[in-house]
């Protein structure tokens, strides 16, 4: 078996090994700290055991035109919020570039939905308002993530909208 996906998640896969972890989230990191992408390719050996073959990394930049539509966005009246599956390190680089802001957060802390009946919280706006309010962004989340997040703001009466690249937007 062969796989491809987040760094973060494949290294899950692995077992512990020789410093391999720490490697990465090196290596993820240094990159992510100069926008540099990059996605682990792992695959499993004669025992059925993955092994990490390596990092492929490439640059997404943000489309030219997305620094003006936000600005027109915000002249507008509108505040823009980032959110995306990416690593920490490179939302904080595109949000830079694209003025965003620089209250980033991660996934942790972040409501889900009930495992069993995959509702979401009956106290979302009370418990998270204020994180969706205050934060300019947030990365490595999950499209339930976004969804419970664009749900909090409109729970707390705000009018949303949301674009994406992805299928999950």
């Amino acid at each position: 078996k062969t796989t491809k996906g987040a760094p973060h998640i494949l290294i899950k896969l692995l077992k512990p090994n020789n410093g391999i972890e720490a490697q990465v989230e090196r290596d993820v990191h240094d990159l992510g700290e100069r926008g540099i992408r990059c996605l682990a390719v792992a695959m499993t050996n004669a025992s059925g055991d993955w092994e990490l073959l390596g990092l492929l990394t490439f640059l997404d930049p943000p489309r030219p035109d997305t620094k003006q539509t936000i600005e027109d966005a915000r002249h507008f009246g509108v505040s823009v919020k980032m959110i995306t599956g990416d690593h920490l390190l490179i939302a904080k680089e595109t949000a830079r570039r694209l003025d965003l802001g620089d209250y980033i957060l991660t996934a942790e802390g972040l409501p889900l939905l009930d495992p069993v009946t995959k509702q979401k919280p009956a106290d979302l706006s009370k418990k998270y308002g204020d994180l969706c309010l205050n934060a300019d962004g947030f990365a490595q989340v999950y499209p339930e993530h976004k969804y419970l997040i664009v749900e909090c703001l409109r729970e707390l009466g705000y009018k949303t909208g949301m674009t994406g690249d992805g299928v999950n937007d």
